[in-house]
């Protein structure tokens, strides 16, 4: 039975697949032995976008991380939709563009409103969830990570600007990502372009004001196979044919992969262009990024029935309603939307010194309808993802490692 199911997957990925890299053996067999429920998808990758990156990480005796890279039907080009996955790039970038702000005393917590310079776009005057109820970029990137907030992300788009969004993420070599809009507004093209106005407050008096900005950049289509399902829901109303996603967001699998990697190993990847981010700054991040809902004092969310631990952790929990075990910590972003599934996660285990890299989509959508919220996220995808997750991790504790790793930094936050 294993020799025909390697024998369906083998001739699917090489009749099929535009993969760019030859896929993985370790991950074929890892996928071999999942739950018969997931084979459908196992042997029709390209129907169901499966595409995975696994890297496995070795430490040299003074600690640099060796970097050994499995992929699964990696494809660059062939459209996927990022989701929320574009919210971790924004939270970093944000905090980047602070930095040119230093001198005028204004960082991550200074208090911020945001006008509404247009009739169609919201202002923000206050932010409730905050210990002190001031809005600031630092509020916003923490309710990215802890439950994936849409308007929090929205509010980073506007302060970092599209243009700036784009050519930043271009600089740091990241040519493929194309950002094109706010999420869960809808706004035409044109209207995604401009940007809100920003003030920036100390002690009372406002101390900077940034303006409001249209975005001038040129954002070509990059990707292939835009068209997905066979009709949509748009305002109501059903429209035959496919969706066109030409359009939207794109951030595909190896560049959420390697941007993950440049912030946990900031000094060993992409030495030629460094974020301009600190130490303290790095710290932040790997707080929020790994900190679970019931972690969360501001923002607080008591509802645990709603933000389970898995809520943004789909690897090894994302279909469970248990908390994740202390030793495991999750530094991550998930996008979910359309049907599709995301997560890009760096996975520690202190107690067993053990730690990976994994980030994976996959879809399904059994009507063939985008838009109408019905998908089999519960039923396939999302325990598709916690397996998956699940089975590299006892792969990675049954690997030998000559040096274990230092995880002192990640266990500290």
């Amino acid at each position: 039975m294993v020799m025909v199911k390697y024998f369906i997957i083998m001739l699917s990925v090489y009749f099929f697949s535009c993969s760019e890299k030859k896929d993985s053996n370790i991950l074929t067999n890892i996928l071999l032995s999942m739950n018969d429920r997931f084979q459908s998808m196992i042997n029709n990758p390209n129907d169901h976008y499966l595409q995975i990156i696994y890297t496995q990480i070795d430490r040299d005796t003074d600690q640099k991380p060796i970097f050994t890279q499995h992929a699964f039907n990696l494809n660059n080009r062939k459209y996927f939709y990022p989701a929320s996955t574009v919210k971790f790039p924004a939270a970093v970038l944000a905090l980047e563009k602070l930095r040119q702000y230093k001198t005028m005393g204004i960082d991550k917590n200074t208090k911020l409103t945001i006008a509404s310079d247009k009739k169609w776009m919201s202002s923000v005057l206050s932010d409730s969830s905050s210990i002190n109820e001031d809005a600031t970029i630092a509020q916003f990137v923490k309710k990215i990570f802890v439950v994936s907030d849409n308007d929090a992300f929205n509010r980073l788009y506007e302060f970092l600007g599209r243009d700036y969004f784009n050519q930043r993420m271009w600089d740091l070599g990241y040519n493929e990502t194309r950002m094109r809009h706010r999420l869960s507004i809808p706004l035409t093209l044109e209207q995604n372009k401009y940007s809100n106005s920003f003030s920036f407050f100390k002690d009372g008096k406002k101390i900077h004001e940034q303006p409001m900005r249209f975005s001038e950049l040129s954002l070509s289509t990059n990707s292939t196979e835009n068209l997905v399902g066979k009709s949509y829901v748009q305002n109501g109303k059903l429209i035959k044919g496919p969706m066109d996603f030409s359009h939207k967001n794109f951030f595909n699998i190896e560049e959420q992969h390697l941007f993950l990697q440049q912030i946990i190993f900031p000094d060993d990847m992409n030495s030629d262009k460094k974020l301009k981010l600190t130490v303290k700054d790095y710290d932040f991040l790997y707080e929020w990024m790994s900190k679970l809902p019931r972690e969360s004092a501001f923002p607080f969310y008591p509802d645990y029935d709603k933000y389970p631990d898995g809520y943004c952790k789909f690897f090894m929990f994302g279909d469970s309603n248990e908390n994740i075990p202390s030793h495991v910590r999750i530094y991550n972003k998930v996008g979910m939307a359309y049907g599709f599934l995301i997560d890009n996660a760096y996975i520690i285990d202190v107690k067993n010194n053990i730690e990976f890299f994994l980030t994976a989509s996959v879809y399904s959508n059994d009507n063939q309808i985008l838009n109408d919220d019905t998908y089999e996220y519960d039923q396939l995808t999302l325990p598709f993802l916690s397996e998956l997750g699940e089975k590299i991790y006892n792969y990675e504790l049954s690997r030998m490692r000559s040096v274990d790793p230092d995880l002192s930094r990640f266990i500290a936050q």
